[in-house]
C-alpha cells in the first residue's frame, strides 16, 4: 500500500493539463485506510503564470486547508507544491480536495494531469463547484485524465511500497537487432566490453546537437532521435526544431549498449526535484567488476575513482559536499559548440552536485514496448513513478517524498540486475 497515495503514474504531457480558475475548480478523490490516519503532506505539481499574486485555494472534505501563495510555486515554471493537511481534515475513506483560484480568467495555475480513458478520482466543476464531472477537461475540453494531487502519510502504521523490479532489453528482440545492425561495424565487432562502450558513447554523443527548445518532444525511439536531432524540424515540417536534450542521449546509450548484449538501464539525477539542475544518464552493469558504471553520453564521460563510479557512489559524494571533477573521464565527443550545454555540464554535472537526487528508471525495455517510456521526461518536473529514487538517511526526506518508491540501501541499487 505504502504512505503516499495518489491515482496516476505521472506520465504528463507538458502541453495537456487542468486550468484552475474562479470557475473552473478541480477535484481529486483519495481513499484512505485508517491506519494512514495522521498528519500529512499534499503534494501537487503546479505551474503559476507569470506576474500572477492570486493565491490557490485549497479545501480538504469541504473545510478550508489554506491558500498556496505565488511564492511557493517557483517561477512560472513547473514544481511540486507541498501542502501540509493536519489529521483532523482527513478520514477514512474517500478525501476530496478541492482547488480553486478567485481569478475569472486562465492566468494563476496550471495543475498537471495525466492523460488516461477513465480516471474516476479526477473531476473538473466549470460553475464553482456546484457541478463536476470527469471528462471534456483541460483548457480546450478534450480531455480526460488523473490530476497530480498526491498525499503522503505521515503514520507510522503503513510501511513503504517495495519498488517494482527493474526491467531490461532482451537483446534477440527483432527491433535490438535492428539496432545493432545500424552500428558501424567496429563498434559491433569489439571484443573488449569496456571498450566497445567507449567507443558507442563517443558515436551516440556525436549523432546530433542538443536542443531542449523545440516544441515537439521526440519520443524515446533511438532511431527516431538520431533521425529528429539531424533535422531542422520535425512532424513533417510542422514544427521549426524537436526537443532532443539529454534524455534522449541517456535513451539512445543505453538502448543501443542493450541491443550490444550489455545491461543497462537509465537513470535520472538532478541538486534538487523542483531545480533545472537535473540531467539524465545512463548506467551499464560491469560483469568484470560486478559494478554499475555511469556513462554520459551527452558529454562522452564517466567518472572514476579507484574503479569507475556508480550513481550511487556519485551520489554519495554530491550529498557529502566532495567535488568529483577529479574523477572526471572525459572522452573524444565531449561537445563544446553549445556553451550553455557547456556552462550547465561544468557547473553541476562535472563538479557532481546535480547527482544528489539519484533514480533509476524501472522500465526500460521502451524499444520493444513503447508503451514504457513517458511522454515528455525532462520538459516537465520529474513526475513519473517508474523510479526508484535512492534515499539515504543523510538526504532529507521531502527530497524524494512525491514519489511512492524509495530505497535507503546502495545494496538494493546493485541487485536491480
Amino acid at each position: 500500500m505504502g504512505r503516499l497515495f495518489l491515482t496516476e503514474s505521472g506520465r504528463v504531457s507538458i502541453h495537456h493539463n487542468e486550468e484552475i480558475t474562479r470557475w473552473r475548480w478541480a477535484k481529486k478523490a483519495l481513499k484512505l485506510p485508517a491506519a494512514a490516519h495522521a498528519d500529512a503532506d499534499l503534494w501537487m505539481l503546479l505551474a503559476r503564470y507569470d506576474g500572477s499574486k492570486v493565491p490557490l485555494v485549497v479545501n480538504v472534505n469541504g473545510k478550508p486547508a489554506g491558500e498556496v501563495a505565488a511564492k511557493d510555486a517557483i517561477g512560472q515554471s513547473w514544481s511540486w507544491v507541498r501542502w501540509p493537511i493536519p489529521a483532523r481534515l482527513l478520514h477514512e475513506g474517500n478525501n476530496e480536495i478541492v482547488l480553486s483560484a478567485d481569478t475569472p480568467a486562465m492566468n494563476a495555475w496550471t495543475l498537471a494531469m495525466e492523460s488516461v480513458p477513465c480516471a474516476p478520482q479526477s473531476f473538473l466543476s466549470l460553475d464553482g463547484g456546484k457541478t463536476w464531472q470527469n471528462r471534456n477537461m483541460g483548457a480546450h475540453g478534450i480531455l480526460r485524465g488523473a490530476y497530480l494531487i498526491r498525499l503522503r502519510s505521515h503514520s507510522q502504521r503503513i510501511k513503504e511500497r517495495r519498488p517494482p523490479k527493474v526491467v531490461y532489453e532482451d537483446a534477440d528482440h527483432p527491433r535490438l537487432q535492428e539496432l545493432r545492425d545500424a552500428l558501424p561495424a567496429r563498434i559491433r565487432k569489439m571484443r573488449d566490453p569496456w571498450k566497445q562502450l567507449l567507443d558507442l558513447r563517443t558515436w551516440v554523443a556525436t549523432r546530433w546537437t542538443y536542443d531542449s527548445g523545440g516544441p515537439v518532444y521526440t519520443p524515446w525511439d533511438p532511431l527516431t532521435i538520431i533521425d529528429w536531432g539531424n533535422r531542422k524540424s520535425s512532424h513533417h515540417g510542422q514544427h521549426r526544431g524537436k526537443t532532443v536534450m539529454c534524455v534522449h542521449f541517456g535513451v539512445v546509450f543505453a538502448s543501443f549498449a542493450a541491443a550490444l548484449g550489455h545491461r543497462a538501464r537509465c537513470v535520472a539525477i538532478t541538486q534538487d526535484i523542483n531545480s533545472w539542475k537535473g540531467h539524465f544518464v545512463a548506467e551499464v552493469f560491469d560483469a568484470a567488476t560486478g559494478r554499475w558504471v555511469v556513462h554520459d553520453a551527452n558529454h562522452d564521460v564517466h567518472y572514476k575513482d579507484d574503479a569507475p563510479l556508480s550513481g550511487v557512489d556519485l551520489a554519495d559524494r554530491a550529498i557529502a559536499g566532495i567535488p568529483c571533477n577529479r574523477f572526471l573521464r572525459p572522452g573524444p565527443g565531449m561537445p563544446t559548440a553549445h556553451a550553455g550545454v557547456m556552462r550547465s555540464f561544468e557547473q553541476y554535472f562535472a563538479s557532481g552536485v546535480s547527482y544528489r537526487v539519484f533514480g533509476v528508471w524501472t522500465r526500460n525495455n521502451f524499444v520493444s514496448d513503447p508503451t514504457a517510456a513517458p511522454p515528455g521526461h525532462g520538459s516537465i518536473k520529474y513526475c513519473e513513478t517508474d523510479f526508484v529514487w535512492y534515499a539515504p538517511p543523510e538526504l532529507e526526506d521531502q527530497a524524494t517524498a512525491m514519489f511512492p518508491y524509495r530505497r535507503q540501501s546502495r545494496k538494493e541499487f546493485a541487485r536491480f540486475r
